[in-house]
């Protein structure tokens, strides 16, 4: 039997960790006073690695679910990296400078936004240009100095407006074919750039039937377009009863994850 969607989506994978974090703290919902001191921090974060290789076994394998997208949205973030010894530095010590600067997708943990940007198949940023949204493949710099904002593509994408691509999967496919380019049908994608780059609204442009599991609650703003399309007879499922504060909700969205990939 062919698989049920064609694209799994997160939204975001911020709020995804945050609902990690709730589960190892067995946090409630209406609990205001608990801070987030996580004591299995490594663990917790470690969560989000698990879902992405398996996310990477699941293309790998084909079978039932070949050809399926996964796609994370993120926000983005400017990590400073400092050699061992971190930014502690001695009473009456000149401070540590960072040895290097790295724009990434805002997801917790010092090694996790790498390893999870290692499994992905194409990590865009999206950002501006002269008034319109795009979707940037190559690495840019963070300010004017030798750091950058992390990026890759699983093609050659200099071959499409040097890595300036349009928003859209089947965009992104026009364009590719027109420059002599052959894409795989299903990748796993990572989008992410700061708000206002309309990332929840892209994940309309990926192949249908969708799931997206929405925990930051950002598909309100898609609501319109959403319900049209369902009115066409498309399939477009959403998730939208995760509390990511909730240590009860982990087990409702891995349930939900289980009845998604099987």
């Amino acid at each position: 039997m062919a698989a049920k969607y064609k694209t799994v989506a997160f939204d975001s994978i911020g709020e995804l960790a945050r609902l990690y974090f709730s589960f190892d703290m067995k946090k409630a919902a209406h609990d205001m006073d608990t801070i987030r001191a996580v004591n299995n921090y490594n663990g917790v974060t470690e969560r989000l690695n698990m879902l992405i290789r398996r996310c990477k076994n699941i293309r790998d394998q084909g079978g039932d679910h070949q050809g399926v997208n996964v796609v994370f949205i993120a926000h983005e973030q400017i990590k400073k990296v400092y050699a061992k010894g971190g930014m502690i530095t001695a009473k009456g010590q000149v401070p540590q400078e960072p040895i290097a600067i790295k724009g990434l997708p805002d997801m917790p943990g010092k090694q996790t936004p790498e390893e999870v940007c290692r499994a992905a198949d194409n990590v865009f940023r999206v950002r501006a240009l002269n008034g319109q949204i795009i979707w940037r493949a190559i690495r840019e710099p963070v300010g004017g100095g030798g750091d950058y904002w992390e990026a890759k593509a699983r093609f050659d994408c200099k071959k499409i407006n040097n890595g300036f691509l349009p928003v859209g999967y089947n965009e992104l496919f026009e364009a590719a074919k027109k420059a002599g380019i052959e894409l795989d049908p299903a990748y796993i994608w990572i989008l992410y750039g700061t708000i206002g780059m309309e990332k929840t609204r892209s994940l309309l442009k990926f192949p249908r039937p969708i799931k997206i599991f929405d925990l930051d609650h950002g598909t309100v703003v898609i609501k319109r377009e959403v319900e049209a399309l369902r009115k066409q007879g498309e399939i477009i499922d959403i998730v939208t009863d995760i509390d990511v504060e909730d240590t009860t909700h982990y087990e409702r969205f891995v349930s939900e994850l289980e009845a998604t990939f099987g």
